[in-house]
């Protein structure tokens, strides 16, 4: 969770699926960076307003504009002058008060944040004054903001924590929120995510009950890119519009930018998938960068645009758009995001079906980030990597670079990001025929999508159960001050509760059968990933896991019934031709088409699934060896008839299958399918599209 100034910019990462797609945040830096920090010279709270309209309406939108233009015009008008100051702090410049440095300061920290600290400590022995105390109190949270952009986190919590001290024997409670969002910031970018959200619930809620609408908008806003970053997706919209709102209401054109990027961000997730409103905001921030002519913004720009047309699937546009915003990172000599950006290319490159050109982009990123200690953007190129290596078949290189990655996501148990490593380990075991680690990985990531799954049922179910209690609660006050104040009136007073009474019932009832109906959604979305949990994504049979509790239970009918069960197994001969010579894309077709030919064929309570690579196994429920070759007949010649000409002029297509019956003495599935396995490996060595019968 990054911070920045204008003029630079940080990545945040989607919370989506697949993880390796991400947006820059808007700006940037080398390591630590703050959201605008402007205080004005009187600490006085501001009122907290009313929710304002949403960003995704038409005024919202115009006001954003309208004020992003100035902001940015200001502040590069504002430069000269800075400057100025700058060389104004000499030796010849005359001493200064101490809250002409802390105004000095705030002006600087947009621009210069390590100036800006040396004019705070130069400030803070001379505010010991009690009259200082509420001068002292801004000028320590305007230094631990100073201090998280020029050093290291544990650094920054001590500052925070010191300065929360004093805040508290003072007895500022506003000041001592903000100290502790500041330790927040520190502690996410120490990987510390619980502790920073702690601190971030504790700013938001001293922002509601001070009234106190800049507190309460920054907590949101840091809290709702915490969220994102963990995948909490809801609850991280609701952060960015509430903190979008509120900045509206002040005025404040910079952070309603900053803001106004992260609902953008979020809108172009796969799990929103808003991505034209997303290009839209996008669009607005680029020219108003060009306008002012920010070069860093609209570079950043550029790479969202590019990431969210890879969102639509538009691959050609978002490689143009990678390739402006490399370009200018490039002249800019930014070369952390020219190697984030160069992953990115890698990403899409693999998805055109071109994973060897992938790999160069991939290598360059990533000795940026080693030389830099950046383990985790390193850990996402290295995933990125992998899924190339797999579709070039170098699955041990590719289980390389996963187990790294694997090792860093453990660390602060980003489930996101692990789910897809596991994917893509299960991927690479399987292909390299290894199908105990490959199960096992397989079930490691679908745990992880149920665990997914799970958190984001139980905080929609929290929000509306607080949601119920409050309103409940609310409605009891109501009604006790009402009996209060109309004791005298007995006739009027039971008429006045009678209502009240209907209304909260009414609104209870109403509160339950929303509830009830969000159960049902939840019920609903519950079983949509289960099948996709036991569904193979390209063909749309049951997957291995699937295929096997369905073979279990046919194999324990057939026994208590003395009926016969039969296996086969197919496999697509010279797939890997396939692959070498048309591509991966071709090959994905062939798969498609062969597994709805075979479906096509089988007859009513049989079952085909996918269980690995080319290869399917087939469940024939109380059929015996003979009806058992007429099937597998049956299928090749299915296979072998297809036409292939739209797909790739000149392909031709064929099975190989072996067939096994159960026999008494098999213990389990897995010695009938072994059997089947031999009969096809003999199908292959006497000459492929053919059927072999396991001897008994």
């Amino acid at each position: 969770m990054s911070h920045g100034r204008p003029g630079h910019r940080v990545r945040a990462f989607r919370a989506s699926t697949p993880p390796d797609v991400a947006r820059k945040r808007l700006w940037s830096g080398a390591r630590v960076r703050k959201l605008l920090r402007r205080r004005g010279s009187v600490p006085t709270p501001t009122p907290v307003p009313d929710a304002s309209s949403p960003p995704g309406s038409p005024d919202a939108r115009d006001a954003s504009v309208k004020r992003i233009l100035p902001c940015m015009l200001a502040m590069a008008l504002a430069a000269p002058g800075l400057a100025a100051q700058r060389g104004a702090s000499g030796a010849d410049a005359p001493p200064m008060d101490g809250r002409a440095l802390v105004d000095r300061a705030e002006r600087m920290q947009d621009m210069d944040d390590a100036g800006a600290l040396r004019l705070l400590d130069r400030a803070l022995p001379l505010l010991t004054a009690p009259a200082d105390r509420p001068l002292r109190m801004r000028a320590l949270g305007l230094r631990c903001w100073s201090l998280a952009s020029t050093a290291e986190a544990p650094a920054v919590v001590r500052a925070a924590e010191h300065g929360m001290a004093e805040a508290a024997r003072a007895g500022d409670a506003r000041a001592v929120a903000d100290l502790r969002v500041c330790r927040g910031y520190a502690s996410s970018e120490a990987g510390a995510l619980d502790a920073a959200a702690a601190d971030y619930d504790f700013g938001a809620a001293e922002g509601r009950r001070l009234g106190d609408a800049r507190l309460l908008a920054d907590a949101s806003v840091f809290r709702g890119e915490l969220r994102y970053y963990r995948g909490e997706m809801a609850g991280g919209l609701e952060d960015f519009k509430q903190a979008y709102g509120l900045y509206r209401r002040l005025g404040n054109a910079g952070r309603q930018r900053y803001t106004l990027i992260d609902i953008a961000n979020l809108y172009a997730d796969a799990r929103v998938a808003d991505y034209d409103r997303a290009i839209e905001y996008y669009r607005q921030v680029l020219e108003a960068n060009r306008a002012a002519g920010l070069g860093e913004g609209v570079s950043t720009a550029y790479y969202n645009l590019g990431s969210t047309y890879e969102s639509k699937g538009d691959l050609a546009g978002a490689l143009g758009y990678y390739r402006r915003a490399l370009e200018l990172e490039q002249r800019a000599g930014d070369a952390g995001e020219a190697a984030y950006t160069q992953r990115s290319i890698g990403i899409v490159l693999a998805k055109q079906g071109r994973p060897a050109q992938a790999l160069g982009w991939f290598g360059q990123a990533l000795a940026h980030f080693d030389r830099a200690g950046d383990a985790e953007r390193g850990a996402q190129a290295r995933l990125s990597r992998a899924v190339a290596l797999d579709k070039l078949g170098r699955w041990t290189e590719a289980l390389a670079d996963l187990e790294t990655a694997r090792a860093r996501f453990e660390k602060p148990r980003n489930a996101r990001f692990l789910e897809r490593v596991h994917a893509e380990r299960a991927l690479a075991f399987a292909g390299l025929g290894d199908w105990r680690h490959a199960f096992e990985a397989r079930t490691a990531q679908l745990d992880l999508q149920r665990e997914l799954a799970e958190r984001l049922k139980e905080e929609h179910t929290s929000r509306l159960r607080v949601q119920f209690d409050t309103e409940k609660k609310e409605a009891e006050n109501r009604a006790l001050l009402r009996e209060n104040r109309l004791r005298g009136q007995a006739l009027a007073d039971g008429a006045r509760i009678r209502a009240l009474q209907t209304a909260v019932i009414a609104l209870g009832f109403g509160i339950v059968a929303v509830l009830a109906w969000l159960v049902f959604k939840h019920v609903a979305a519950e079983r949509r990933m289960r099948t996709m949990a036991l569904t193979d994504e390209l063909t749309r049979l049951p997957n291995r896991r699937h295929l096997l509790a369905l073979a279990d239970e046919g194999l324990h009918d057939a026994r208590r019934q003395a009926a016969p069960f039969s296996v086969l197994a197919l496999d697509v001969d010279h797939f890997k031709r396939v692959n070498d010579e048309h591509g991966h894309d071709v090959g994905d077709e062939v798969l498609r088409r062969v597994a709805a030919a075979c479906r096509a064929a089988l007859r009513e309570g049989d079952h085909v699934g996918r269980t690995g690579g080319e290869e399917f196994v087939v469940v024939l429920p109380r059929t015996d060896a003979a009806r058992a070759l007429e099937v597998a007949e049956r299928l090749r010649g299915a296979v072998e008839g297809l036409d292939w000409d739209e797909v790739a002029p000149g392909l031709r297509v064929t099975l190989s299958v072996g067939v096994a019956e159960r026999t008494p003495a098999d213990a389990g599935f897995g010695e009938v399918s072994k059997r089947a396995d031999d009969s096809l490996y003999r199908a292959k060595a006497g000459g492929r599209n053919r059927v072999d019968l396991a001897g008994v």
